[in-house]
């Protein structure tokens, strides 16, 4: 199934980006990254 998580490098989008990709989905993020940390969350 292709996803997109919008907010993807939040606490919440990068653990649900996570967990479908797991789970075989192809997951794609979309983040403004103008929260600290964001982008460390994208790893």
């Amino acid at each position: 199934m292709k996803i997109l998580i919008t907010g993807g490098a939040g606490f919440i989008g990068c653990n649900l980006a996570h967990a479908c990709i797991g789970a075989g989905d192809d997951v794609t993020v979309l983040d403004n990254l103008s929260r600290r940390g964001s982008a460390a969350n994208l790893r």
